[in-house]
């Protein structure tokens, strides 16, 4: 095996790894938000599941370079852009904690919260919308690409639509719906890139 072909075995191991630990830390997540005690424990969880789901785009990316490089690389980085987005609300989760435990009222927290919807759009709000955006074109290139099942991207593509719908009016249900939907299809394509045994390849077959 050579050294190019075991980076490549490699890339596609943590890949795998990263495509079933990300989906799934934030439906623990999801689970978390909604209790105030709780908001410490889900900020630092949705900041580690955005950070993982960094390579598992860029690995998603990755299985259509060959058949659309320049929407590959345009994806990747906008699916860096939405992870930070990503860490950020889960940082700031992690604030609204630290102000209630200070000892800051319900209207000051949420004088704050206001505060940032207003102000801190272009660190919060914009790069939190790419998030979901970014998984909606890399469900686009992987249904016309043909490189995972079409059914797979096509879940992919409705829990992108469903995650802006559920959090920003904060609909609970749909919260763990988005989750399911984006847990099934990429857990699954992860598994199969931990247990493909050939190297370098789009390892998740093709399926109309």
């Amino acid at each position: 095996m050579t050294q190019a072909t075991m980076a490549d075995r490699l890339l596609e191991k943590v890949g795998g790894v990263c495509l079933i630990a990300a989906p799934l830390l934030m439906a623990i997540c999801s689970f978390l938000w909604f209790n105030d005690s709780l908001l410490l424990g889900a900020g630092i969880v949705q900041m580690y599941a955005s950070v993982l789901y960094i390579p598992a785009i860029l690995v998603l990316a990755r299985l259509m370079w060959h058949q659309a490089p320049r929407l590959a690389v345009f994806v990747g980085m906008l699916g860096i852009l939405g992870c930070a987005g990503a860490i950020n609300f889960g940082t700031f989760g992690a604030y609204q904690w630290a102000a209630g435990t200070a000892g800051a009222d319900a209207a000051t927290v949420r004088a704050i919260e206001q505060v940032a919807d207003e102000q801190l759009f272009p660190v919060l709000n914009l790069p939190g919308i790419v998030f979901p955006l970014a998984l909606l074109i890399l469900s686009i290139g992987l249904f016309r690409t043909g490189v995972v099942p079409r059914w797979m991207a096509l879940l992919i593509g409705i829990g992108a639509i469903c995650f802006p719908l559920s959090r920003i009016p904060d609909i609970r249900l749909l919260f763990h719906v988005s989750d399911l939907l984006l847990l099934v299809p990429l857990g699954w394509i992860g598994l199969r890139q931990l247990i493909e045994v050939a190297p370098g390849k789009a390892t998740v077959p093709a399926a109309a």
